[in-house]
């Protein structure tokens, strides 16, 4: 399966293929929502929800997304041990 033929399904299909074949990397918070990011046959996925309702399924290849995945991952790591930005 390629991006776009993810991007085209049902919303209800594209929950299912990450619940069952994609591989959970991590998960951060951005403002008051929470976001999962998945790898799934060769692209990420963003899984984005507020108070446990899913707003968005994201699919993408690299860039910017990902980037700011590992952002959010790198700024709590400093907050944590005290590291100045």
């Amino acid at each position: 399966m390629t991006l776009y033929d993810y991007a085209k399904l049902p919303e209800a299909e594209k929950e299912r293929l990450l619940k069952e074949e994609g591989l959970f990397l991590e998960k951060f918070a951005d403002k008051d929502q929470m976001v999962f990011v998945y790898y799934l046959e060769g692209f990420f996925v963003e899984l984005t929800t507020k108070e446990g309702k899913i707003l968005d399924i994201l699919p993408y290849k690299r860039g910017y997304r990902l980037n700011k995945a590992k952002l959010h991952e790198i700024e709590k790591r400093n907050m944590l041990f005290g590291v100045a930005a």
